[in-house]
């Protein structure tokens, strides 16, 4: 499989600015930026490689990895129907309440100026450190039961985030639009923690947050979150299905009646990232998930996971699923297992995953469907592993035939890591 120099094109997917590509082309965008996940990709390229492929309201596109709902918004706000299809329950919950049309924006914004006037008085007194302790001491049921909620949030702003917690459990049903309240306090869990997005995966500031006004930094995202509604109220929107599923079976996660006509997404990359670890407060804050355990079993069932309980899977050891995947792994698995065999188990499982994955969506694509996966690269210990090429090689060999692949980025200058954009056809 040949590809050109990286950047060497002038074409519209090449030599692509990080906004163009990444979580930052959605910042500024009314919905896509209710909440961040920074492994996430950009709108706008979403809508360009829709354009790509002519697609209009007579497709049916498909996100298997639907993630925080990136593409599903893009198309229902261009008129083309969509489905997703999501893993981890708190985003498919995202993904969800961001698809869904409302109607009477009016209602919205009574609803979330009644909800903040009520609120209000049970977070002002918390701001004082001896109040927060006696308010968590007494509390401390509603506590979301992660590990060490001390390390990601400092007293008081814990308390805070308890309160609101325990006026929503006990009073969800008031309120007519209940999964966008949810929606934004979960979107400010990470804002008022300790935590930073100084990478990819977060991590520990050295020194915790002082007390915050959370009542404030809540009003304003309700109030963002209003104005995004008024701004696409009254645009065209195309139909919008969410599944809870594993994208590993497609095939059985979709309606026998869905045939999809373009598939646009981006799987996780084989680096090693857990999207269960990132989003642990987010799935206990609303009861997401029931334990600890199953955030592992999540992981487990993940692409490629290596986190928590899918770490001791890999160590038992993975053998290629068929001889196809062994013959694409085996020049990179061998030098990689040499300096680490677990690494190699996890590559290994990682593509016996998308070659499962593979087979699926076949399974549901009309003729002469079009896919679209963007996918990085990784190094291992030193060794590059060609991603986008292995992928690609998969897709082959169920009928579908290499159209590009675009090098769009770097990631990390001088790494040699890049994010390419994979385009193929079906027959």
């Amino acid at each position: 499989m040949s590809q050109g120099l990286l950047f060497d094109s002038a074409d519209v997917f090449c030599a692509r600015s990080t906004t163009q590509v990444t979580f930052k082309g959605k910042l500024g965008r009314p919905i896509h930026r209710w909440y961040r996940l920074t492994p996430s990709f950009s709108p706008q390229l979403a809508l360009d490689i829709a354009q790509h492929f002519h697609l209009s309201g007579k497709d049916r596109v498909l996100d298997p990895f639907s993630g925080v709902g990136t593409v599903p918004v893009c198309m229902k706000y261009s008129g083309i129907p969509s489905g997703a299809i999501e893993l981890n329950p708190y985003l498919f919950f995202v993904s969800a309440v961001k698809t869904r049309t409302y109607h009477d924006v009016g209602a919205v914004k009574s609803c979330f100026e009644t909800f903040l006037q009520r609120l209000r008085p049970h977070l002002r007194p918390l701001k004082a450190l001896d109040a927060a302790r006696q308010y968590l001491d007494k509390h401390a049921a509603l506590v979301p039961p992660i590990h060490r909620p001390g390390r990601w949030w400092s007293p008081c702003n814990l308390a805070q985030l308890v309160a609101i917690r325990r006026h929503l459990l006990e009073n969800l049903g008031e309120y007519d639009f209940p999964d966008l309240l949810r929606m934004a306090v979960l979107a400010i869990l990470v804002p008022i923690s300790n935590a930073k997005h100084n990478h990819v995966s977060l991590t520990f500031a050295d020194r915790p947050q002082p007390p915050l006004d959370v009542w404030g930094v809540l009003a304003k995202k309700l109030r963002e979150m209003a104005a995004d509604l008024e701004n696409v109220r009254g645009k065209p929107c195309a139909e919008v299905q969410v599944f809870r599923g594993n994208s590993k079976l497609v095939s059985r996660v979709l309606p026998r009646s869905v045939r999809v006509s373009a598939v646009i997404t981006s799987p996780p990359y084989p680096n090693r990232f857990s999207y269960a670890r990132e989003t642990r407060p987010h799935m206990f804050f609303f009861d997401f998930i029931p334990s600890a355990k199953a955030v592992g079993q999540l992981e487990t069932e993940a692409i490629g996971g290596t986190w928590g309980k899918a770490t001791s899977v890999l160590a038992k050891g993975v053998e290629p699923t068929n001889e196809v995947v062994a013959s694409l792994l085996r020049p990179y698995t061998d030098r990689i297992g040499k300096s680490g065999r677990l690494m190699a188990n996890y590559i290994t499982k990682y593509f016996n995953n998308m070659y499962s994955h593979a087979q699926e969506v076949a399974a549901v694509c009309r003729p002469g469907a079009k896919l679209a996966y963007v996918i990085g690269n990784s190094r291992f210990y030193g060794h590059p592993l060609p991603s986008d090429e292995i992928l690609a090689a998969i897709f082959e060999h169920f009928g579908f035939a290499l159209e590009a692949i675009h090098k769009m980025r770097r990631r990390q200058s001088k790494s040699g890591l890049y994010e390419a954009l994979l385009l193929m056809r079906g027959k």
